[in-house]
């Protein structure tokens, strides 16, 4: 086991050395769903892009998403994610939020006088990375609420 895991060490050292770049992650879109008493759905796309001249695949992917700086929805995916050398893939997931909470956001941020656009951010991970790792994401950006 310690032999695996120096290899292990040693071969993340190298790829490192070598310029491994971590995909970049960016929404390219948010829809949203259906709505009910309590819950607001929504479909995410996300797009993925791999800058390094190695293929990356993905076992899935993790991810929580805030909106004005408050934590409002998880989302999973267990679909796979292939990434071809210095290309991209966009992948949809699926994810829940409250709805009063959902509603309190865009309330405070028309009473804000801040029109019709929120801030976000997404943060979370690539899940077993060729089978090697976990590779975490961040991204921040605004979404202009449909009119």
């Amino acid at each position: 086991m310690r032999t695996l895991f120096t290899l292990l060490l040693l071969l993340l050292t190298s790829c490192s050395s070598l310029g491994y770049e971590k995909p970049r992650v960016s929404v390219t879109d948010i829809q949203p769903g259906k709505a009910n008493l309590f819950e607001q759905n929504f479909n995410i796309s996300l797009r993925i892009t791999n800058p390094n001249k190695l293929a990356l695949n993905a076992k899935g992917l993790a991810f929580d998403l805030a909106v004005a700086g408050e934590l409002m929805a998880h989302g999973q995916s267990q679909q796979a994610i292939v990434l071809p050398a210095q290309g991209e893939a966009v992948v949809t997931v699926s994810l829940r939020t409250s709805l009063i909470s959902w509603l309190q956001q865009v309330g405070k941020r028309m009473e804000q006088g801040g029109g019709p656009a929120l801030e976000y951010q997404i943060s979370g991970t690539l899940e077993g990375v060729n089978g090697l790792a976990d590779v975490p994401f961040t991204s921040k950006g605004e979404w202009k609420l449909p009119s």
